[in-house]
């Protein structure tokens, strides 16, 4: 019998995944793969936020990619 921690995780891996396919960049930004070091450069306000390559905007997509295929296959698994 599926209970809330199975509706939990396909709901948040659904929305988690749908995140970082359609805001790679948000996503990036707020990451610890980037790190804060890299990102303090300039004045208040004049940040480049075109600085990150399609390399990592791609692989942020592709992640968000699995993050569905993981939730698509628990809720398969849980109610069907």
């Amino acid at each position: 019998m599926p209970g809330v921690r199975e509706l939990l995780a396909v709901i948040l891996g659904a929305l988690f995944g749908i995140t970082l396919i359609v805001a790679p960049r948000a996503a990036l930004q707020l990451s610890i793969f980037v790190g804060p070091n890299r990102r303090r450069r300039g004045d208040y306000g004049t940040d480049n936020h075109e600085s990150f390559s399609d390399q990592w905007t791609w692989l942020i997509r592709g992640l968000g990619v699995a993050c569905l295929v993981v939730s698509l296959f628990i809720a398969y698994q849980t109610y069907a």
